[in-house]
This record gives C-alpha cells, sequence and structure tokens, in this order.
C-alpha cells in the first residue's frame, strides 16, 4: 500500500455522507435510532422478540461513525462493553443478548461473532482516526489480538477466517463468505504489522472464488474439509443457496472496487452485476436463490436490494437508479424503509445507498 492510500485509507470514514441522497441519508439515521436505538446504546431487533447482537450494535458504531456522530458511536459502544464484553475492552462482544425465561437480561449466547468484531475494530479505528482519540486505537488493537487468536486459524498452509470460535475444530470445517471483510484486513494489516493480515486477504480472496454455487454467486455457508481446505459437499440445506447472509457479499466486493480498485473483487461481481439481466426488464429477484440459479422462495427482500445498488452503480448505474426508483424510495416511511420491524433490512439499505454515493476510496 502506498503511503498516499495508507493516509486515506479510512478517508470515506472522515467526510460527511453526500450525494443527491446525503439528506436522506442523515434522516434515516435519525429515524433508525429513535426506532431501534434505546437511550443507553441497544439496538433492539423487534423481530427477534427484542434481543440485541453484536451484528446490531457493530451496525450501529459504523452507521454513527459515517455520520460522525460521535455521541451516539459512544453511546453504543459503551452499551457492548458492558453487556457484551463484561466490562473488558479487550473482550470479543457476545453474540446475543436479551430476555431469559426468567424475565431477567443478559448474554444468551456468549460466543463472538467475527462479522460483527471486525466492524466493531475497524469503526474503532476510524474513530481514532476520525475524532483523534489514541483510547479508540487502544480499545481496537486490543480486539484485534483476541479475534487473531479466537477466530483464524490455518488449514493446509491457509489462513481462514472462522464465524466464530465455535466452529474451530469442526468436520467439516464452516466459514461464512459474507464474514469476510477484505477492506477491513486492510485496515488491520496498516495498525498491525505483527500479523500478516494481507496474507489472510489473499487467502480470503481465494475461499471467496471456491464458495460459489454453480450460479457463481456465493454461498450463505460453505463448508470446507479440515484437511485438505477444499470445499466439500454439506448437508445443511443452507448450503449453496443465496440468500440473506450472501447478499452482503456483494456491498463488500462493491466496496472493494470501488475504494482499492481490487481486480478479484470485480471479477467476482460478475454475477451480482447479471442479477438483472435485462435491466428493460421486470425490476425482480427472489430473496433466495438455489444453488442451481432458480428462485427458492417467490417473495423478494427489500434488504438485499439495498445491499446490492453499489454493486450495479459500478458497470450500470441505470440499474442501480431504476433499482431505487422503483424498489426502495417508495418504500420510505418514519421509521426507514419497508418492514419497521426488520432492522436488519433497514441497515442493508442504508448501507447501500451510502457505500453508492460514497466517495471513492484510496488509490
Amino acid at each position: 500500500m502506498s503511503a498516499l492510500a495508507a493516509a486515506s485509507a479510512l478517508l470515506w470514514l472522515s467526510v460527511p455522507a453526500h450525494g443527491r441522497d446525503g439528506a436522506e441519508l442523515r434522516a434515516a439515521w435519525v429515524d433508525y435510532q429513535k426506532v431501534y436505538l434505546s437511550a443507553d446504546g441497544r439496538v433492539i431487533d423487534f423481530r427477534e422478540n427484542g434481543v440485541t447482537t453484536s451484528e446490531g450494535q457493530a451496525y450501529a458504531m459504523v452507521r454513527a461513525l459515517w455520520m460522525g456522530d460521535r455521541a451516539t458511536f459512544d453511546r453504543a459502544h459503551r452499551w457492548s462493553v458492558a453487556n457484551l464484553q463484561g466490562g473488558d475492552e479487550g473482550r470479543l462482544a457476545a453474540w446475543r443478548w436479551g430476555r431469559r425465561d426468567d424475565e431477567s437480561y443478559a448474554v444468551l449466547d456468549e460466543q463472538p461473532a467475527s462479522d460483527a468484531d471486525q466492524l466493531m475494530i475497524w469503526a474503532l479505528f476510524g474513530a481514532a482516526s476520525r475524532w483523534k482519540s489514541p483510547r479508540y486505537e487502544s480499545m481496537a488493537l486490543a480486539l484485534l489480538d483476541r479475534l487473531w487468536a479466537e477466530e483464524v486459524t490455518e488449514v493446509a498452509g491457509k489462513l481462514v477466517l472462522l464465524p466464530g470460535p465455535w466452529a474451530r475444530g469442526g468436520v467439516p470445517l464452516r466459514v461464512n463468505p459474507s464474514y469476510f471483510l477484505p477492506f477491513a484486513w486492510r485496515e488491520f494489516a496498516r495498525r498491525d504489522r505483527t500479523r500478516p493480515w494481507m496474507r489472510l486477504l489473499d487467502d480470503g480472496y481465494e475461499l471467496l472464488a471456491a464458495c460459489r454455487s454453480p450460479s457463481g454467486l456465493h454461498q450463505d455457508w460453505c463448508s470446507l474439509d479440515p484437511v485438505t481446505g477444499a470445499v466439500v459437499p454439506s448437508a445443511e440445506a443452507k448450503d449453496g443457496s443465496f440468500g440473506f447472509e450472501a447478499f452482503r457479499v456483494g456491498w463488500t466486493l462493491a466496496a472493494e472496487v470501488k475504494w482499492h480498485h481490487e481486480r478479484r473483487a470485480r471479477r467476482l461481481l460478475g454475477p451480482y452485476e447479471n442479477l438483472l439481466a435485462r435491466p428493460d426488464g421486470p425490476v425482480k429477484i427472489p430473496g433466495i436463490i438455489a444453488a442451481d440459479g432458480r428462485a427458492a422462495v417467490d417473495w423478494e427482500y427489500p434488504g438485499m436490494w439495498g445491499a446490492l445498488l453499489p454493486a450495479w452503480s459500478l458497470r450500470r448505474p441505470a440499474v442501480a437508479s431504476r433499482v431505487w426508483a422503483e424498489k426502495l424510495a417508495p418504500l420510505r416511511a418514519s421509521h426507514g424503509w419497508g418492514d419497521p420491524n426488520d432492522y436488519y433490512g433497514q441497515n442493508w439499505i442504508w448501507f447501500g445507498l451510502a457505500l453508492w454515493q460514497s466517495k471513492e476510496g484510496p488509490v
């Protein structure tokens, strides 16, 4: 990475949202806080009986950083440390928190989830740069130590990001392609020179190429032989399908192209860009796509549409504009878009709009 690229690696986080819908991003962020974020900084998933996940907390931190909202960033982070990290700033966050059978509230599942862990660390590094506070960086580095120790393994000479410590030693070894965040690994490599983060990035791109279904789209989950590292068939029904997990890969690949001009990401984006093979035809994508490329359900999911906006915008900007105008803009309401109980979809529509209209990343 050049000195210029290193200096600007978090440039997108240090400027306000802009573009023709910059005001919409800001308004949607305010609306989101009113509905989904409690006064003490907890993100509430109403669809799942009011639970809170490390994923939700990480999303709030990234969005607050993107908006330059330090007060909300700190509020969400403090809640996470106190409730998901047991008061220990250097401990990976528990995945799930909520109401127990005795009506008390506590951690329901202590296992960390590496997608949330990476985003929290990445957001803390961004906060350190944006708000000139080394304390954020020290917390991020402590978590980075734990992430490497608990959620990275080596298989057949290749580094593999685990979805969580629970996956270590599994037969087969389970991985989630949507948890692979190369744009974050680049920042980790810049901040931590003691570990081979760029090797993880290169090996991760090899796995992203391997963990695709015959349709070319990524699988929600992928199984590996724990000895050879090869992708192996699995009896898990969710393996092979493209759905609620895998659509996030399209967003990540678009970020890699936009911010880092990554050719491997551009090649992997081909099937995503071609989901709407006829831009003048019906704008419809099923919410789950089977391994053979056929629709697995007859409904659509707005969160998927939102997350894929940046992918379409790279080569087919007219498609992105049409999807926004026909599928998402009409869903706008006082809480966000579409189903008010769907906090996950709200986030991915927002992230898609934000990346679609963000400035160019490092060169």
